[in-house]
């Protein structure tokens, strides 16, 4: 009704004006009317999507293909900002209804052909772009979470190894990951294993055809490693697996307290019996504090170098006294420096074949004696282990080193330092284990030294 009225108040109006007025609002609607016309012929016409001046697809309408523009872009906008297409985007009306297309199909398509550029940030390492994620703050997240993931414990000062930087930069949408992309890259994790643990049972022809790779190219990825000599609980580094690009060094300094305690002397008594010793005096561990600087790289330690001791209460070293053919007996050997932490003998059900000696990371291992390497690597529970001969069947054996500084066939003189105190292999902490192998049968190393 309100209408009606309207239109009948207008005509009214109108029929009260003069002729001038009356012929100007009436040409006024004609122009509104064709205006209209054409609006709704232009919406309702088939349209025809151009990417750089090339026809690509044809849809019901001009309003359905920016549709589908829009909410590609706004897809892409999730991962970056700043995103438009790289190729120029066009429409044209034609004719041809049998070429229409859906809506979908035209996503489907576009999906495909269109490429969207956006503005990122770059994460640079030592000058090299590695990734892109979409804003700095979430570049800021990505490495924050990466020390995170290697703090050892809140007293430890976490950087990076390398030169990190942060760059603005324009990309291609689809070079730009997520967050959680970006911290697995960054730490060099993939869906393939780093390491493989030898079992037995194990050879190397084996191993390569289970993880689909020739054992040339394992044995390239080893070169220490020798097939023949190959030891159950052995790490064989895999092939084609990403190393990490950022490596978090975490540091520390800590004061520990940790008992001593002084090498057991023997002194030669002719009065004894053969084969007789007796306890004069009997040892008492110490106590000292030691302060270290404790370096650790993706939460693995790698240095421990002492700063300060502080000696709290001496040790006293046990003193025992053998018979004179008893001493005559024994090898001569030197005894590498540290308290004995576990004997020769029984343990816990199973044989210790040596003895367990107390060091510091880090801290030098000396031969007990002038011989030749035949042994200097990676040997099963031993973990990096050397042993040298010293003729008439006599050969120690020194296990679970950080490093080796002999090979094979080397001839080392007595004291010389042939490798590092560590924890490889079946381990539970830094310590020396230390054998005396005769003829083949491993032997009480206090008897020869």
């Amino acid at each position: 009704m309100q209408v009606k009225e309207k239109l009948i108040s207008l005509k009214g109006w109108l029929d009260k004006q003069p002729a001038v007025i009356k012929r100007g609002v009436a040409g006024l609607l004609a122009v509104v009317l064709v205006l209209g016309a054409i609006s709704v012929a232009k919406a309702n016409s088939a349209c025809a999507v151009m990417l750089d001046g090339r026809e690509v697809a044809v849809v019901q309408n001009q309003s359905v293909a920016e549709g589908v523009v829009s909410s590609l872009t706004k897809e892409q906008q999730s991962k970056a900002a700043n995103v438009k297409p790289l190729q120029k985007i066009t429409y044209k009306r034609v004719n041809g209804s049998d070429r229409v297309i859906s809506e979908q199909e035209l996503k489907e398509l576009l999906a495909k052909k269109l490429t969207f550029e956006a503005t990122a940030v770059g994460i640079k390492v030592n000058g090299g772009l590695k990734l892109a994620v979409k804003d700095r703050p979430t570049a800021e997240q990505v490495l924050e979470e990466l020390k995170r993931t290697y703090q050892v414990d809140s007293s430890y000062k976490v950087t990076f190894a390398q030169k990190v930087d942060l760059v603005d930069l324009p990309l291609p949408a689809s070079k730009i990951i997520s967050k959680e992309q970006a911290l697995k890259k960054l730490k060099g994790e993939s869906d393939k294993p780093r390491f493989y643990v030898v079992k037995e049972g194990d050879t190397i022809w084996d191993i390569a055809e289970a993880f689909n790779i020739s054992a040339e190219d394992l044995q390239a990825a080893n070169p220490d490693f020798v097939p023949e000599r190959m030891q159950i609980g052995q790490k064989l580094k895999m092939v084609g697996v990403a190393e990490p690009i950022l490596d978090v060094v975490a540091t520390t300094e800590k004061t520990i307290k940790e008992q001593t305690e002084l090498p057991q002397q023997v002194r030669k008594n002719p009065n004894l019996p053969y084969g007789k010793s007796k306890v004069v005096q009997v040892g008492e561990k110490g106590l000292k504090e030691v302060t270290y600087r404790i370096v650790a790289v993706n939460g693995l330690e790698t240095e421990r170098q002492v700063l300060g001791v502080k000696v709290i209460k001496e040790a006293k070293p046990q003193i025992i006294e053998r018979s004179s053919q008893t001493m005559v007996a024994s090898r001569g050997l030197s005894r590498p420096s540290g308290a004995i932490l576990s004997p020769f003998g029984t343990r816990g059900g199973r044989m210790h074949t040596g003895v367990d000696l107390a060091g510091a990371y880090g801290a030098p291992i000396r031969a007990a004696q002038a011989g030749k390497v035949i042994r200097a690597g990676w040997y099963g529970g031993y973990g990096n282990c050397v042993d040298i001969s010293h003729g008439n069947g006599v050969v120690t054996r020194y296990a679970h080193m950080s490093s080796i500084g002999v090979t094979v066939g080397q001839t080392v003189s007595k004291g010389q330092v042939i490798g590092r105190i560590g924890s490889t292999g079946r381990s539970t902490g830094p310590h020396l284990h230390f054998e005396v192998i005769v003829n083949g049968v491993p032997r009480n190393p206090l008897a020869y030294l």
